[in-house]
């Protein structure tokens, strides 16, 4: 492992910000890039980053990375400095408002006047090509401020990938996540290992976010001149909701760590461990004359005769306690079955977004992970003062994921949202 530092443009005299980003891995015509935190106030996926770095370079030292790998624990050193009274804001920049995970530029024009004359019949010339000019250009931009560094500085790192994962949080949720249907069928052994319950899919979801940013120039230039020259498929985006903002808890983090590292083992980024050549050799019990059948590795067993070089290799062998035949197979290695997958994946452009048309203490009257029908109450807002009751009620269903963690709504916040099944609605598809 090694780490890099990139300073950002300083907003301010006596201050100097940077991001830290981690490399794992010699190979470097395959790379993964993971980050966490886009949004500042967004943690569970920070605890996750830190025991991914230690399971890499465990994984680095044992030679079993397929990729090359880079991690930034924390992507949004901006976020975390902005506490009010207590209180962590870290979705929007303080200073412009904007929403730390949209706006993120689109390259593919560019870079498409720029390879014109340059891509070969050689695919993979062609990803160094663009890879390079990707390069290049967050290289040599001038950033106009902080913001605008901190950007770039992450889009020249993850624009290089052919995997992208970008971990976040909701208020309060089930485990889901955003594709894009392209990249889907390389997802989903993400989405099974974490049990994702909800996966929410669109090529174009709006407001620039950046999963789509970093995905966006290669899908351009492989629709500007696929049907000249090989074109690599591209890097493939996935932005992972690892539950509710408050769910940060070390147990959950490992197991999602180890989760996402066993997709990628799946997915073939990472080697899976050799699984242990096993025979079955027969030993007495002591005080008996039965046998108990035990397992030893093949490099103990080799060249094992039936006089003493058999009994030195059994000594190193843990006989079990149980006397009669006790049969023992070895299963480190093994690959490991993942998961079925909880739901099918789903348009975002089917998810409803139910709002409080009015102000009042919110009370939820279903669960998380409720499969909830047309016309049902979703939950209630009640004024204390009148004893007015107004009842959220879902016009189209589906699966209720996430929902606002404030306990008092204001008129026309967000309360509630459902995955459904059949598209309902267009333009912007995101929270603002």
């Amino acid at each position: 492992m090694h780490q890099q530092h990139h300073p950002l443009l300083s907003a301010s005299l006596g201050t100097q910000r940077e991001i830290v980003s981690f490399h794992f891995g010699e190979e470097k015509y395959k790379q993964v890039y993971i980050q966490a935190s886009l949004h500042g106030d967004e943690i569970p996926g920070m605890a996750v980053a830190w025991f991914l770095k230690q399971k890499l370079m465990t994984l680095e030292s044992a030679g079993r990375l397929r990729a090359g790998f880079t991690l930034v624990p924390v992507a949004n050193p901006l976020a975390l400095s902005q506490h009010w009274h207590g209180t962590h804001l870290g979705r929007f920049h303080s200073e412009s408002g904007q929403d730390f995970n949209r706006r993120f530029p689109a390259l593919g024009e560019k870079l498409a006047a720029e390879l014109a004359g340059s891509l070969t019949p050689n695919e993979g010339d062609n990803k160094r090509l663009i890879r390079d000019a990707i390069d290049r250009h967050y290289r040599d931009v001038i950033a106009k401020n902080e913001l605008d560094a901190q950007r770039h500085t992450l889009m020249r790192m993850a624009s290089q990938a052919d995997l992208m994962i970008d971990l976040h949080c909701d208020w309060e949720a089930l485990t889901h996540l955003y594709t894009t249907p392209h990249a889907w069928p390389d997802i989903e052994p993400l989405a099974r290992w974490l049990g994702s319950e909800v996966q929410l899919l669109a090529q174009i979801s709006g407001g620039e976010p950046f999963d789509e940013a970093c995905c966006e120039p290669w899908l351009a230039l492989a629709q500007r001149f696929g049907d000249q020259y090989p074109m690599p498929r591209g890097l493939l985006p996935v932005t992972l909701e690892l539950r509710g903002v408050r769910d940060v808890d070390p147990e959950q983090a490992e197991r999602d760590a180890e989760a996402i590292l066993n997709a990628l083992c799946e997915i073939g980024y990472i080697a899976a461990e050799s699984p242990a050549v096993s025979a079955e050799v027969a030993a007495p019990v002591i005080g008996g004359d039965e046998l108990a059948l035990v397992t030893a590795n093949a490099d103990d067993i080799a060249g094992m005769t039936e006089s003493s070089a058999a009994a030195s290799a059994l000594e190193a062998v843990d006989i079990p306690e149980e006397s009669g035949l006790i049969k023992q197979h070895h299963t480190e290695g093994a690959a490991a079955v993942s998961p079925a997958l909880k739901h099918p994946a789903t348009p975002l452009a089917g998810c409803e977004y139910i709002h409080s048309p009015v102000s009042g203490l919110i009370l939820h009257r279903k669960k998380l992970g409720a499969h909830i029908r047309p016309g049902e109450v979703v939950a209630e807002v009640v004024d204390p003062v009148t004893d007015v009751i107004t009842p959220l009620v879902a016009e189209f269903g589906g699966v209720l994921y996430a929902r606002h963690w404030a306990k008092f709504a204001t008129a026309g916040m967000l309360v509630v949202r459902l995955a459904g099944e059949d598209e309902v609605r267009s333009g912007d598809l995101l929270v603002g």
